[in-house]
């Protein structure tokens, strides 16, 4: 599975990633569930506070609703970063090494987190993928991050690596208390996308319960090796499906273009992405460059639309000169 990075836009699309000439060798995925590291924000900013509880104090208690629920036979460790230092993008710990769960030790090791420090996404999440070995065996990361990369990395282009290199890498990723719109949700949901993973915003203690929940019933199902797909010239353009993995129907957007309506029964069709064209692809939730608006980079590959725009997709600009409309 191979996605890329997603964000709203403001005047004009920035360019991206270049899509690969060659398409993605499939590789035999080995069997079984995998194991899968859970990844705790604890930098400063997770002192902040929702409806007057500070959100180490919320994620404390999710990650244990979180434990009480994950399956016997899927190993779980336990990562933390920012917790140690302030200032240090090297303050990365793993707290307990991937095995079966045990739920009062890891809520304990959590317990004792004290939000002092920086954001290292990248680094931490690269750490935990070569923690659990990501690159013989089905591997999952879940991060929980309450804000964007602060040491000089870029979660989308570790994301799109971490996709190459592993045999089955996912990373899920819960964006806590982000704002629409912001460079740190573009950043998660990059993250996520680019490994096939899921992206969840959650605002408050109920929706972080409910996102670390559902995620951690995401990797007890074996995920089916991606589908080999042939090499396709999509030229300066971008390809539409009306399946996931890049198959059925398609409809090619040229780059340079614009279109304030989809052609008649593609609206809610499309299913999966891949855009090749310069400066990539926006779309619009609502005819007339109107609605929900989400930046497709260049190089994009989704095998799926991501979960919150996998909707109606009513309009597009595509290309570098695409300029919106205010």
């Amino acid at each position: 599975m191979k996605k890329t990075c997603f964000s709203l836009a403001a005047l004009a699309l920035a360019a991206c990633a270049v899509l690969p000439a060659s398409a993605q060798q499939a590789v035999a995925v080995p069997s079984g569930p995998g194991v899968s590291m859970l990844v705790l924000d604890a930098s400063g900013s997770m002192w902040g506070q929702i409806q007057g509880r500070a959100k180490i104090e919320i994620a404390r208690e999710a990650v244990g609703s979180m434990l009480k629920t994950w399956p016997r036979n899927q190993q779980l460790g336990l990562m933390a970063y920012g917790h140690r230092s302030k200032g240090n993008c090297a303050d990365i710990e793993v707290l307990k090494a991937p095995a079966v769960a045990d739920a009062a030790a890891m809520q304990q090791a959590v317990n004792a987190l004290q939000p002092k420090g920086m954001t290292p996404i990248s680094a931490s999440v690269r750490m935990a993928a070569e923690q659990l070995k990501f690159s013989e065996r089905k591997a999952t990361v879940i991060l929980v991050s309450d804000g964007e990369e602060t040491c000089h990395a870029d979660p989308c282009a570790l994301g799109a690596e971490l996709e190459k290199l592993g045999v089955d890498f996912t990373a899920h990723v819960i964006g806590f208390d982000i704002q629409n719109g912001s460079k740190a949700q573009a950043q998660l949901q990059c993250l996520a996308s680019a490994t096939g993973g899921r992206y969840i915003d959650a605002r408050d203690a109920g929706e972080l319960n409910k996102a670390l929940g559902e995620v951690a019933k995401a990797p007890a199902t074996p995920t089916p090796p991606p589908a080999k797909t042939a090499s396709y010239d999509f030229g300066e353009g971008c390809m539409l499906y009306d399946a996931e993995n890049f198959k059925g129907a398609t409809y090619k957007i040229e780059s340079g273009t614009r279109n304030d309506a989809m052609p008649d029964g593609w609206s809610k069709r499309v299913k999966s992405l891949a855009c090749a064209a310069n400066c990539g692809l926006l779309g619009f939730a609502d005819p007339g460059y109107d609605g929900k608006q989400l930046h497709v980079d260049e190089g994009a590959r989704w095998a799926r639309m991501p979960e919150d725009y996998s909707g109606s997709f009513g309009s597009f600009d595509s290309g570098c000169r695409a300029v919106l409309k205010e």
